[in-house]
């Protein structure tokens, strides 16, 4: 079951780009978000969320939660300041 809200998180599936490309979307994405937003990252399986994870904290943003899955990778961010 699926409950949307007014603080419904946004969805940017970044699984068609490659690497450094889906970086630098995920940036741009976070680019149009207020500190203390949230969105959501969907790329495809075998791209290195660790590298994701840390070049996006190394942004000042913070990971959230990354989960693995068979289909993909999806990566869960707060916008930092």
């Amino acid at each position: 079951m699926s409950t949307t809200t007014d603080t419904a998180v946004p969805v940017v599936d970044l699984s068609t780009y490659g690497c450094p490309l889906y970086f630098v979307m995920a940036r741009q994405a976070l680019s149009r978000l207020a500190d203390g937003e949230r969105v959501v990252f969907l790329f495809a399986a075998g791209e290195s969320a660790d590298q994701l994870r840390d070049g996006l904290a190394e942004d000042g943003h913070r990971v959230l939660a990354v989960e693995q899955g068979s289909d993909g990778v999806r990566v869960e961010v707060e916008k930092g300041g």
